[in-house]
């Protein structure tokens, strides 16, 4: 049976690959070896780095494997490295608008349909195609004539790394006493023969055509989504079901192979996640170094408590519609989500898109697998999605196909270059009460602010703090429009440029303008605390006069101590997530202002190249951004914990998930078209058995009928997690969501594991 080989490579990942020390390549490595190589431009180098990876990382046989590869080690949380190609001069220079050799966001989807459709033989066609219109100029471009050579070093490089897959798999082939698993491997050896070299002809040549590229881009600082794979994989697999090449079983089997190789480089004990790398790691988006950036990821040092470590950004979405409106379930969709589910990975991170056409059984699949701890699938809302997605200026048809980026956020895959920064909603309330003050760090951080005590009215307090919100809005924008070009003068992406739809037509690289749509996203954070503290000022200071402003102050500022009464008051006013309208319409309207501007800014003609996006989000950030905000209004005590995305405040939702999702539904959401995710914990003890599973199914029915946008569930029992705190060794594959990604829960630290419990109580 297929599934033996599955359990067999299930087993090698929990008890080997993923309790082994992974070690780290690349960053001993160099191609600076000559005066020649040092005098070639930048983008050029960087391509003969990719080239260099390529054909020296790593390479590994692993037993049972159908789908062969092996990326080198690195996550979002703890860094990524490859062979140096930039000279200290062109650091130091770079370093002057806050980029470096590190800087490489990733996050969306390559187009992986591209590679698997045209091979490396078709993109190179389109290249040289691009190069000799250039070069027939009267004044050709010397930049674009480097980047299109570029592109064709590191696109052809890819190659080099299936031809030594190539050789292994024969190698071995011959040596192999097992017939059966002699004959695989010629199979093997031969589709690494080719792919991605030619067009694939079958569903495994697919497969592996779409690992070779995703492995690529890992390997080169690259931390990109695979998107839909169910839409860009089905031909094949259509085809060689109808033709006879494999059976329903095969397809089974070569899927969980494939899904096993993202999950490889998981490493499930704290002790190996070497979290003193972070600092090989830059998500820098650009900016004046003298000039303190609007946030700072530590990655997963102190505040995130490692949880990050196993994040490689890799996300599948499955479902959803077709670019012309019709159903795009197909039966690749449940293949590939149930063997997933088989696996219990962490990675890839799964979704799932559903829509008044999508059938029952994928809603009641998600819905089993859901109610069994995973976290995952995430469901999307495509009715608003794409709503959103079309308010915002995407084409009907690309938007309908859109599929989301490392996390969740909401892109068009293939065709977009997609960044985002931080405004923290309540760091701005808390600048706002201490005139720029703050309350962690006790100084003074931001200028010309009122003193509060000016404020004789609610209007008058909201309008400021709504100034400083858009004033923080204004500002990163306008330092993301000035810098952000100056990230290729140190880390262009020629290979993800290369299979990604615009910048080979438009001469541009990835960042700089060469993809179709670029997305700049105003993420914003701690929106339940910030809904639940303006609702505490409107109520029990400027309304019912219970408290001044002054008090509250002086409250917040000593953390609540001699104020605990005080405190249970505030805790006691209405709350985001119990459909409380008068907190929820607080929110409808900071929300509906910030989108207004956002419209402004959009249509004002001054974004340049980018679609200003709005979202709001913590993913795994909601420690750190907890940990550097003091006490608040709403009754939480300095450095707690904020909630994660756009879910209630942790223990302040009292009345149920369907009153988080009626919250959560009073605001316009098409408004937020880069995404707003609500994740919810349920008692996996309240959805066991047939009419569990309907209450569940009725759930998340429910969430699409009130126009949610972005759901996660995770029915893990309270008990279960407790158990898990005294017994890991029974709890492997137990898995929570964290933010934007699920984690194994046993490899939380206990901080974070309280968290999760004290989050288990809705029951459906």
């Amino acid at each position: 049976m297929y599934k033996d080989r599955l359990s067999r490579i299930k087993k090698r990942l929990f008890e080997k690959e993923f309790v082994t020390k992974k070690e780290w390549w690349g960053g001993d490595k160099t191609i600076l070896t000559s005066d020649e190589v040092k005098s070639l431009p930048l983008i050029i180098r960087k391509a003969l780095a990719i080239e260099y990876t390529m054909s020296y990382m790593p390479a590994e046989l692993r037993p049972d494997e159908l789908i062969v590869g092996l990326r080198t080690q690195g996550s979002a949380g703890t860094g990524r490295v490859m062979p140096k190609y930039a000279l200290p001069e062109e650091e130091e220079e770079a370093a002057k608008y806050s980029f470096s050799s590190q800087s490489a966001f990733g996050h969306y989807p390559a187009s992986f349909q591209t590679i698997i459709e045209k091979g490396i033989v078709g993109i190179c066609a389109e290249i040289d195609e691009a190069l000799e219109k250039e070069a027939k100029l009267e004044h050709p471009s010397v930049e674009k004539l480097n980047f299109y050579q570029a592109l064709k070093i590191s696109i052809r490089s890819l190659q080099r790394l299936a031809d030594r897959y190539a050789r292994m798999t024969f190698s071995a082939a011959i040596e192999e006493q097992n017939p059966e698993r002699k004959k695989e491997l010629f199979e093997i050896s031969a589709v690494c023969r080719r792919v991605p070299m030619y067009p694939a002809r079958t569903f495994q040549e697919a497969l592996q055509g779409v690992f070779f590229l995703f492995c690529a881009l890992h390997s080169t600082m690259e931390f990109v989504p695979i998107g839909r794979a169910d839409q860009f994989l089905f031909p094949y697999y259509e085809n060689d079901i109808k033709n006879g090449v494999i059976t329903q079983k095969d397809a089974h089997e070569l899927v969980g192979c494939w899904l096993a190789k993202f999950a490889e480089v998981t490493q499930t004990l704290p002790k190996h996640w070497e979290l003193d790398r972070a600092s090989d790691f830059d998500f820098s988006l650009g900016g004046d170094p003298e000039s303190p950036p609007n946030f700072v990821s530590r990655n997963d040092t102190e505040e995130n408590y490692g949880i990050a470590a196993n994040n490689v950004l890799n996300n599948i979405i499955l479902g959803g519609l077709t670019p012309e409106g019709e159903c795009a379930v197909n039966d690749l969709t449940y293949i590939i989500l149930e063997e997933w589910a088989f696996l219990e990975v962490v990675t890839p991170v799964v979704s799932v898109r559903l829509n008044s056409k999508t059938p029952e059984k994928l809603l009641k699949l998600s819905a089993d697998i859901l109610r069994k701890g995973s976290g995952e699938p995430a469901i999307y809302n495509d009715e608003v999605v794409i709503n959103g997605l079309v308010k915002l200026g995407i084409p009907i048809e690309d938007a309908r196909n859109y599929s989301n980026d490392g996390c969740w956020e909401v892109l068009i895959p293939g065709k977009t270059n997609f960044t985002f920064d931080f405004v923290e909603l309540g760091k701005c309330l808390e600048y706002i009460l201490t005139q720029g003050r703050s309350l962690v760090r006790d100084r003074l951080e931001e200028q010309n602010l009122k003193d509060p005590l000016t404020y004789k009215s609610y209007d008058e307090f909201y309008d400021a703090f709504l100034s400083l919100v858009k004033q923080k809005i204004d500002n990163i924008i306008d330092v993301r429009l000035k810098y952000y070009k100056y990230r290729d003068m140190i880390a262009p992406s020629p290979l993800l440029s290369a299979v990604l739809d615009g910048c080979i037509e438009n001469g541009l690289g990835s960042y700089t303008g060469g993809a179709r749509y670029n997305i700049y996203t105003i993420m914003l954070t701690e929106a339940a605390t910030s809904f639940d503290s303006l609702a505490v000022i409107k109520k029990l200071v400027y309304e019912e006069k219970v408290v001044d402003l002054k008090t509250l102050l002086d409250a917040c500022e000593k953390d609540f101590v001699g104020y605990e009464a005080l405190q249970q008051v505030f805790l006691k006013t209405p709350k985001y997530g119990n459909d409380a309208d008068y907190v929820d319409l607080i929110g409808r309207k900071l929300l509906k202002d910030i989108s207004d501007h956002i419209a402004e800014i959009n249509k004002s003609g001054k974004t340049g190249i980018f679609k200003i996006g709005l979202g709001i989000g913590t993913f795994e950030h909601y420690q750190q951004l907890g940990y550097n905000l003091g006490a608040s209004p709403d009754g939480r005590n300095k450095h707690a914990p904020i909630s994660s995305n756009f879910s209630p405040s942790i223990g302040l939702d009292i009345n149920g998930p369907t009153a988080a999702i009626k919250s959560l539904t009073k605001m316009d959401l098409i408004d937020l078209p880069t995404g707003c995710m609500l994740d919810l914990q349920i008692n996996s003890n309240e959805v066991e058995g047939e009419d569990g599973l309907e209450r569940l199914v009725a759930l998340i029915k429910s969430f699409m009928k009130l126009n949610g946008q972005i759901l996660t569930l995770t029915g893990v029992s309270k008990e279960a997690m407790l158990d898990a705190q005294i017994h890991p060794e029974n709890y492997k594959s137990l898995r929570v969501r964290v933010g934007g990604f699920s984690a194994y829960f046993i490899s939380l630290s206990r901080e974070q594991q309280n968290i999760m419990i004290n989050r288990s109580k809705h029951a459906v």
